[in-house]
């Protein structure tokens, strides 16, 4: 699996789950974009040492250009999208970031 299909297949699982629920809003897609994110970034560091700017930029063309697909213009900004690397780029510092991903991912699956 490449990894835009990867981040694809974690932000609609997360997407429709959050929408299962009824809580899905801009602030929460922003929140899972953040978290997928981080963690396909977490995992890449954690294989090879180091992750490159054009990696990261990659990674969020990818979760950008999915959430303005799905939610359209208005719905997911140019704001919520710095916003979004934003954040992942904070959880990512976390030295709890491993948990904090897990536990987040089984609040939206509870």
């Amino acid at each position: 699996m490449d990894i835009k299909t990867l981040i694809h297949h974690n932000l609609d699982e997360l997407f429709y789950l959050a929408d299962k629920k009824e809580i899905l809003d801009t602030e929460l897609v922003v929140k899972i974009g953040a978290y997928v994110g981080a963690a396909v970034l977490r995992g890449r560091y954690a294989d090879q040492k180091e992750v490159t700017m054009e990696e990261v930029n990659g990674v969020f063309g990818v979760i950008g250009d999915f959430c303005r697909d799905s939610f359209g213009g208005r719905s997911f900004s140019k704001v919520h999208f710095n916003k979004m690397t934003k954040l992942a780029l904070e959880l990512v510092q976390e030295t709890t970031f491993d948990s904090d991903v897990e536990e987040f991912i089984a609040s939206l699956r509870s």
